[in-house]
């Protein structure tokens, strides 16, 4: 699911960020996205605004709940995910979740993916990511790798490659590009084409807002 590379996206900001030696935090976001002509040229622009609430422990145990309202109705989604993240003393991020995917306007629940993410900084500026999911019910996997190089403290350039619908007849593809800018610890502004083997490319603007809202 492309969201979840989006939702990736939108913590980012807090990513930097010290952690404090809390027992609970709460974290929460808003974000919109404006995408131009999505469904290939002459489509109409979609707009997207999207928001989560996230609870995670001190152990590295959280979970969440991160819905989207869009101009398509049918893309109206809300996802419900548990997971565990944590940090090897060599620096590999690792973080196992599963996510259940519910569209109120077309069929409610859907479907879930149990899925495994890796990131780990090759230098000082460059960070390497790796995305496995698998949907059981479906039998349909998917695998994406991405880099961000930081240029500045505010200001990164990333790119993503992934093969999804990975055990159907025949599997598609997409890659995206683009720059990140962090205005502040809490905003961001990240602009991105975005292209596929089933759609045409297109530009999304993503404008988000991310904080903590709670430590105990």
């Amino acid at each position: 699911m492309r969201h979840a590379a989006l939702l990736s996206l939108a913590l980012a900001p807090l990513a930097g960020l010290p952690v404090a030696a809390q027992e609970m935090t709460l974290y929460g976001g808003l974000a919109l996205e404006y995408a131009i002509e999505p469904y290939g040229p002459g489509s109409e622009n979609q707009a997207d605004l999207e928001g989560y609430l996230e609870l995670e422990l001190a152990s590295g145990l959280y979970a969440g709940i991160w819905a989207q309202k869009s101009d398509d109705r049918t893309a109206d989604e809300v996802d419900l995910y548990l997971g565990y993240r944590s940090e090897t003393a060599g620096g590999l991020a690792w973080d196992v979740s599963y996510w259940r995917y519910f569209y109120p306007n077309a069929g409610g629940d859907c479907c879930g993916e149990l899925a495994l993410e890796l990131g780990y900084g090759l230098s000082d500026r460059l960070y390497g990511t790796f995305d496995l999911a698998y949907d059981p019910e479906n039998s349909l996997g998917n695998a994406y790798v991405g880099l961000a190089w930081t240029v500045t403290d505010a200001w990164e350039l990333s790119a993503n490659y992934g093969v999804y619908e990975v055990d159907a007849a025949p599997s598609e593809s997409e890659w995206d590009v683009g720059a990140t800018w962090y205005v502040g610890e809490e905003s961001s502004l990240d602009l991105r084409w975005y292209e596929g083997s089933d759609y045409d490319g297109y530009l999304a603007l993503f404008l988000s807002w991310d904080t903590t809202l709670l430590t105990r």
